[in-house]
């Protein structure tokens, strides 16, 4: 599992980097309100893909007998949801641009249906891969078709192509990443279209489909009220922040899920292993995530102001007040990969359910003051939501509170005896060279501190060494 874990968090951390590069590229070369565009359109583009997925992907990774006819109905219910999904949102691009008032949205929009298209083909492809355990070989595909990706965003960037770059990059990744992963996965689909056999997948998939949702709803109601209600200069300036705030989400915990839904759900995973996993993945997860978002607070000021437009200051006090909840919000993650494991679909879904409708109150509450006050509203609800996420994973893996903080123990120790460093040296550096030094003062303390519990972390991450793949019937 901890190579498994190893490659897919190495291809997010790869992919992160890029879309910060390619976020910074942009902020270089076009406005605010021609961002606000793209951060627009990527929560519509994302819940189409997620609804048409039907929580397929994640009923063929826990299947216990897939068989390749059930994979190849699988893979033809999702090519003719897909072509109908894309049509309809070519269809209804320029109604919404009507409704939401930003001008230019509908072509955007209906460039990004082929983009809808090949991500919804490659779904059913990658959970065979992951059933399989085959991250590495996953992590190969997904960083060259980034890489190809992005080197066509860039040059067409610098060509003056401004947002449609980013819609160019969307559309070769995602055709990549779907014919690369049905090459790869060919020998385990017996294509059909007899879709009475995926009735099983898709009865399970129901309550998967349920969740996420639910998630996608509370996760990305905020940019589409922000656009609606404040504007495209609003949206765009929140929209960068929150990729910033959810680097660790990318980087570690979102693959991390996938990774530890696929292990748990092995037969031969007893409960300690079980246990020992959930905890293992929670210390790698606040090893990099605490530290990093704490830096965010004080170390990505003196570089936006120096580097961006004028225009994107503002965006520093979101990025201030949202970085922490980025790093809470990775450990509770895991939440859904451990009642899935454990069989409480349901259980899952009234917990996000209930954590959603909580958040999108906040957001509703507090967008009249504005778009600082909407962040800090959010940090407040997210943090309480996550603490109950948290506790329910907790109690799902039957591990106690004390036992799970003692884990995060060189974690917490490390940000914090840091960031008393950065305080002293000076979180407001004035120049690069003391922006230098207090970013080197905080890395170094948190390095050494590592260093000192060396013993402690190897021993708690040395349950995710051994994971065996399931077969395919």
């Amino acid at each position: 599992m901890l190579r498994n874990l190893a490659s897919m968090s190495g291809l997010s951390l790869f992919k992160a980097a890029i879309q910060f590069g390619i976020g910074t590229l942009l902020a270089l070369f076009v406005l605010p309100a021609e961002y606000g565009l793209i951060t627009f359109s990527l929560p519509i583009i994302q819940f189409i893909t997620l609804l048409t997925d039907m929580g397929l992907a994640s009923a063929i990774v826990r299947q216990p007998d897939l068989t390749p006819r059930q994979s190849g109905g699988a893979l033809s219910f999702s090519l003719a949801v897909g072509f109908v999904a894309a049509l309809l949102l070519g269809m209804t691009a320029y109604p919404i641009e009507r409704w939401t008032g930003l001008a230019g949205l509908g072509p955007v929009l209906i460039a990004l249906a082929i983009a809808v298209f090949f991500t919804i083909f490659a779904g059913v492809p990658r959970a065979i891969m992951e059933r399989a355990l085959r991250y590495q070989r996953i992590a190969a595909i997904e960083g060259a078709g980034t890489l190809v990706a992005a080197s066509v965003c860039a040059v067409s960037v610098l060509l003056g192509a401004g947002i449609w770059a980013v819609v160019l990059f969307h559309i070769v990744l995602q055709g990549l990443r779907a014919i690369c992963f049905l090459l790869d996965s060919r020998h385990a689909i017996e294509f059909n279209v007899k879709w009475r056999n995926i009735a099983q997948l898709i009865g399970f998939g129901g309550w998967v489909l349920a969740t996420n949702l639910v998630n996608f709803g509370a996760r990305n109601a905020q940019n589409l009220l922000i656009g609606a209600a404040l504007g495209a200069v609003a949206v765009g300036l929140y929209g960068l922040a929150y990729q910033f705030m959810i680097l660790p989400l990318m980087a570690i915990a979102w693959p991390g899920s996938g990774v530890l839904l696929a292990t748990l759900s092995n037969g031969d995973v007893d409960a300690e292993h079980f246990r020992r996993s959930i905890l293992g993945v929670a210390l790698i997860t606040a090893l990099v995530a605490f530290p990093l978002m704490i830096w965010m607070t004080f170390g990505l000021a003196f570089p936006i102001q120096t580097l961006l437009a004028p225009s994107w200051a503002a965006m520093i006090p979101l990025i201030q007040t949202l970085a922490p909840l980025g790093a809470i919000q990775a450990l509770a993650s895991y939440n859904g990969a451990v009642l899935l494991a454990r069989g409480h679909a349901r259980l899952q879904f009234r917990i996000n359910l209930v954590s959603s409708v909580l958040l999108v109150a906040g957001f509703i509450l507090s967008l009249p003051y504005g778009i600082q006050r909407f962040a800090q509203v959010y940090l407040v609800v997210g943090v309480v939501v996550a603490l109950g996420q948290i506790a329910a994973k907790l109690w799902a893996a039957n591990i106690s509170v004390g036992a799970y903080i003692k884990t995060l123990f060189p974690a917490l120790a490390a940000t914090a005896l840091a960031s008393a460093v950065a305080v002293m040296i000076g979180r407001n550096p004035a120049n690069w060279a003391q922006w230098i030094e207090v970013s080197a003062g905080y890395g170094v303390m948190v390095a050494t501190i590592y260093l000192v519990s060396a013993r402690s972390i190897l021993r708690e991450v040395r349950a995710l060494t051994h994971s065996r793949a399931p077969a395919l019937a």
